[in-house]
C-alpha cells in the first residue's frame, strides 16, 4: 500500500482506496507522514518543499495591523463572554426585607419575567444568607422589585461591557497594543 500526498487539497491517499487522485499526488513516506501529518510538531504548520511535499515550518507572522485586529477580537470576545458570566452568576435583592440570592441564567430571567407579567403574588426560589434555597412566597410588589434589582443588575454590566469594548475599538483606531491590553473586564466595578 503506497501513501500520496497532494499540495493542492493538502490531504493524503492511499493506493488501494483511492482509485483517483489529484494530478499532483506524489509518493510520501511513512516517515514523513508519521512526522509532518499524524503527529506534527507543536507550534509549527504545514508548508511544502519545492517538490510539493509537505514539511513543517513555523507560523507566519502577523503584521502589526493584523496582531492588533486579532487581539481586539480575543479581547473583544473575552469581555462578552465575562459580562455574560457575571450576569448569569446569580444577583441580590432586598425585595423581602432582607438581603436574597436569585438565580440568573436565562431560564431563570425567563422565569422571572413569567411570574412578573402574571401579576399574582407566588413563591418564588431565592437563597438565603447561609445559602439555603427555597420557594419563598413573595407579593407581586417584592417581585416586581426583584425584577427591577435584576435590571438595574444586568444594565450596570451591559454598560461596563459597552465602555471597555469602546476603549478597545479607540486602542484599535489609534493602533495603539498597549491600550488595548490594558483594558479587561477584572478591577472594573459596574
Amino acid at each position: 500500500m503506497q501513501r500520496f500526498y497532494s499540495a493542492s487539497t493538502g490531504t493524503t491517499y492511499l493506493s488501494s482506496i483511492h482509485t483517483t487522485m489529484p494530478a499532483d499526488a506524489k509518493p510520501i513516506s511513512d516517515e514523513r507522514y508519521l512526522q509532518v501529518i499524524a503527529n506534527p510538531a507543536p507550534q509549527k504548520v504545514r508548508g511544502h518543499d519545492l517538490d510539493g511535499l509537505p514539511i513543517l515550518i513555523d507560523p507566519p507572522q502577523l503584521d502589526a495591523d493584523a496582531h492588533l485586529v486579532e487581539r481586539h477580537a480575543a479581547l473583544f470576545a473575552a469581555i462578552n463572554t465575562a459580562c455574560e458570566l457575571e450576569i448569569t452568576s446569580g444577583f441580590d435583592s432586598a425585595a423581602l426585607g432582607a438581603r436574597y440570592v436569585y438565580s440568573s441564567q436565562l431560564e431563570d430571567q425567563l422565569n422571572l419575567t413569567g411570574v412578573v407579567l402574571l401579576d399574582v403574588d407566588s413563591a418564588y426560589p431565592c437563597s438565603d444568607e447561609q445559602g439555603s434555597k427555597a420557594f419563598r412566597v413573595h407579593t407581586r410588589a417584592q417581585l416586581r422589585q426583584v425584577s427591577d434589582d435584576f435590571t438595574v443588575f444586568k444594565l450596570q454590566l451591559l454598560q461596563k461591557a459597552n465602555e471597555l469594548k469602546q476603549q478597545l475599538d479607540q486602542a484599535l483606531a489609534a493602533g495603539d497594543l498597549a491600550g488595548l491590553e490594558a483594558v479587561s473586564w477584572e478591577g472594573v466595578q459596574p
